[in-house]
Order: structure tokens, then C-alpha cells, then sequence
């Protein structure tokens, strides 16, 4: 840990916030070891947006990214360095559900429409018949304008209006017509309208989706837990965390950032993990602020409820309760 006496240093690339990209990109520059580098952050604390509060009484809130999965084993070895015991991770299957209409319906909503009332049934998949005999003959280089025109294709006109609109906004705060498509991945489901039809005619709820229907949480200390273990596996001269370690200005024409200490870091190159409206204040770029101005960004309230005694059986089975109406976790 570098202390608030560091003196004017130069580095290949200065990379400002710990968070998991910010660690990341440390992380990989540790190992290969072909540059010089250093990392910074405001909080004493490594995490960023993925640290854990933790209240007077002793309950960890984490405040956000509270699942850890992936499919590269560049990822999974590092944290398997920072925490490499068994004892030290628990893996849980999602058994997530959605509540819809007074009725638990498997997540993702869209491939789970047999848990519905024939009604409701009936509708989704008129609406999902519908968008498929849409789609023959289209352009393939016609892609969906947002998110909004992407669910109408792919889900239909019902689900959409009905679940994916007022759900999205839930857990986004701005309108699916608001959001591009292109970062749908494998974070939002496009049902298999055959698939949809057997399973509606069967009576049977589709398999979990997703690369996280099994993932991986931390035995201790929340999710924040991760990245502090990760951010231990750093080489300690390279770090600067606490207050003393805010960047208060960056000169991208010199090349320079300045600590709150009064500490001058010339980098090579920056990578920076900030908001990125507050990276322009910072650099006092006027232009770059102007742009950020059509930025748009939501924030979170984390609220911790708890049960005495036993869960209710009606829940006891289920995490990651979501509603159409509302957005939930109940992880318990």
C-alpha cells in the first residue's frame, strides 16, 4: 500500500478504480509483466459497484454485481487464486421465479408461459405466432432499432406489453425504447416458439436459462469479499486506496493525473473505470461534458428485509423473486 508521503512516480498505465474491471486490468498487467503500472481508488475498500456494506449489527449489504459467473477460465482462475479453498465459495442452482398475476412463474418469464392460466397462455402465444410469421423473410441486416422493437421480434406483442415493459423499466429506469439491443447476449432470452408450444401442450416448465442458473457466492464477506481477496494478490507498492488517493485532476495533454495528496502520476496510458461524466469534469473537458449530458443512468436502493423465524413456505423454495409490478431479490 502506498502511503499519503508517495513521492511524483511515472508508470506505462495508470488505471483509476478498484472495482472488479479496474482490478481486472491490474491484475492482468501484473501478469504479464511487460509494463509498468500502478492502480488507484477513493475507498479504503477495493470493490467499487461490487463491495458489500457491512451495518453496525453486523448484516453485509452487498451493493451490487452479486453473482459471479462466467464461461472463461482466464476469469475463474483469478478468483480461484484470490480464494482458492473450497470452503471458501458456496455454489447455489438459481431457483428464481417471477410473480405474475398471483402466480409463480419460472425465470426467465418469456420461456415459462406454462405456468400461466390457458387465458394468458393463449395470449402469449398468439402473440409469439405472430412476431415469428413477422419474421420470415426479413432481412437479416435488419436489426432491431432498441431493446422495445428486439422483444417485440423475438416475444411477441403480449409478453411484451405486459411483462417486459413494465419489468425492464423496474429493474432499468428507462423504457425499453430507450435501450439499444446490443447488449442482450445471454442476459435476455429469445424463446423457441416450438419449443414454447410443446411445452405450453405438455404442461412442463422449461429448463433454467442462462450461464447463471448455477453460479458461485462467497462464503465470507459478501460478494466485496472477491474483490478484496483479488485485490490482496496485487503487488502492494502498486496500489493507492483511501482518500488520499482521489484523483482530483487529469491532464490527458500532459499525460498526468493528480492524488488528492498533492501526488503527480505521469502514465503512458489511462484506463479508467470513473463515471465517465465524472472523468470529463475531472479532465475539464468541456466538449466531453456536453456529450455526456445525453448519458442516461439509474441508482439503486438496497433494502434489507428481514423474517423472524422461518420462511414462510410459499417463498422458502425460491431466490430472486421478480415481479412485473416490482423487482425483488430475496436470496435469502
Amino acid at each position: 500500500m502506498v502511503t499519503d508521503t508517495m513521492v511524483d512516480s511515472e508508470v506505462d498505465v495508470l488505471v483509476i478504480g478498484a472495482g472488479p474491471t479496474g482490478l481486472g486490468a491490474a491484475k492482468r498487467l501484473q501478469q504479464l509483466n511487460s509494463a509498468s503500472w500502478h492502480i488507484v481508488d477513493a475507498n479504503e475498500t477495493p470493490g467499487g459497484l461490487a463491495s458489500t456494506d457491512v451495518t453496525p449489527e453486523g448484516f453485509l449489504y452487498d451493493v451490487g454485481g452479486h453473482v459471479i459467473f462466467s464461461h472463461y477460465k482466464y476469469f475463474d482462475d483469478c478468483l480461484n487464486e484470490a480464494l482458492p479453498a473450497a470452503e471458501d465459495w458456496y455454489e447455489h442452482k438459481r431457483n428464481a421465479f417471477c410473480r405474475y398475476k398471483n402466480r409463480w412463474v419460472p425465470y426467465p418469464f418469456q420461456n415459462s408461459i406454462a405456468a400461466l392460466d390457458e387465458n394468458e397462455q393463449a395470449r402469449c402465444l398468439e402473440g409469439a405466432i405472430e412476431a415469428s410469421l413477422r419474421a420470415r423473410g426479413r432481412d437479416p441486416a435488419d436489426k432491431p432499432k432498441n431493446f422495445d422493437e428486439w422483444n417485440l421480434r423475438n416475444i411477441g406483442e403480449y409478453v411484451t406489453e405486459n411483462f417486459m415493459r413494465p419489468y425492464n423499466f423496474k429493474v432499468w429506469a428507462i423504457p425499453t425504447t430507450m435501450m439499444n439491443a446490443t447488449w442482450l447476449g445471454e442476459r435476455v432470452a429469445a424463446p423457441d416458439l416450438k419449443q414454447l408450444t410443446a411445452d405450453v401442450v405438455q404442461n412442463k416448465v422449461a429448463k433454467p436459462w442462462g450461464p447463471n442458473s448455477t453460479f458461485r457466492f462467497p462464503a465470507r464477506g459478501g460478494t466485496g469479499g472477491i474483490w478484496i481477496a483479488v485485490a490482496n494478490t496485487l503487488d502492494k507498492e502498486r496500489t493507492s486506496f483511501g482518500e488520499h488517493a482521489t484523483v482530483t485532476d487529469v491532464d490527458a495533454d500532459a499525460k498526468q493525473a493528480t492524488l488528492k495528496d498533492g501526488t503527480v502520476i505521469k502514465y503512458g496510458s489511462l484506463i479508467s473505470t470513473m463515471a465517465v461524466d465524472h472523468l470529463a469534469q475531472t479532465m475539464g473537458d468541456s466538449r466531453l461534458q456536453e456529450m455526456c449530458k445525453a448519458l442516461f443512468y439509474s441508482s439503486t436502493n438496497v433494502i434489507g428485509i428481514g423474517i423472524r423465524g422461518e420462511r414462510p413456505g410459499r417463498i422458502g423454495d425460491k431466490c430472486w423473486v421478480r415481479d412485473s409490478s416490482a423487482t425483488l431479490d430475496a436470496r435469502g
